[in-house]
């Protein structure tokens, strides 16, 4: 009888390397298809094949961890997903706050025009922070 609460299964990943292998080559299968959909103009085809690769992938990396008998992330891991995303926040973060009011200004000053493409990425951008912002909130105060 196992001494956890958890059941763990044997799975595919066997090892923390076996496991990010699988993870990435999903992924990058996916990516390939997407690319290979637009090269081939097939964009239903190559989304299609994106998606299965993003949501298979996703569903793998969130799921092995927690039933494998082996450890597949560790304190290291998890401490450089951090950092990464700390990162990839913070530079995202500096160039927006950059750029919107740049563009702003040049724009009232009709020296550009902000385009639809453009406001998409400004409301983008704006609805990722406050999500992070409320993430942030959440983790924060109840976690």
């Amino acid at each position: 009888m196992s001494d956890t609460l958890q059941p763990t299964i044997r799975t595919v990943a066997g090892s923390p390397r076996r496991y990010r292998r699988v993870v990435y080559s999903i992924f990058a299968v996916g990516i390939a298809g997407l690319f290979g959909g637009i090269v081939f103009e097939m964009p239903l085809a190559g989304t299609t094949v994106y998606l299965l690769g993003a949501w298979l992938g996703s569903g793998l990396a969130a799921v092995l961890p927690r039933v494998s008998d082996t450890t597949l992330i560790d304190e290291r891991d998890q401490a450089v997903h951090r950092r990464a995303s700390g990162l990839a926040v913070n530079v995202t973060g500096a160039v927006g706050i950059t750029v919107v009011p740049a563009l702003y200004a040049l724009s009232a000053a009709e020296v550009v025009t902000i385009t639809q493409t453009m406001w998409g990425a400004i409301w983008m951008g704006s609805a990722f922070f406050l999500l992070w912002g409320g993430c942030l909130f959440y983790v924060d105060r109840f976690q």
